[in-house]
């Protein structure tokens, strides 16, 4: 459970992390995060687990294509 004196918003922990929100939102899900959810809704992540997090690999976070093989990622 998220204190208020160590938790921050999600676009802290991306900016922190250099990633996306929705990065962090799946990262929370995958509990390689710690967060809890405020009486809003709003997520807010526990510090300290961005300390043991490794940012990601751009592999991680970039979107797959059609994976057919063409390089060029045509559609086809």
């Amino acid at each position: 459970m998220c204190t208020a004196a160590n938790a921050i918003s999600i676009d802290e922990a991306a900016e922190f992390l250099a990633t996306t929100a929705p990065r962090i939102l799946m990262m929370l899900k995958k509990q390689e995060l710690v967060g809890s959810q405020d009486e809003e809704g709003a997520w807010m992540i526990d510090r300290s687990s961005l300390q043991r997090c490794n940012k990601p690999n751009p592999a991680d976070i970039v979107e797959k294509k059609c994976g057919g093989g063409c390089g060029g990622c045509c559609g086809h």
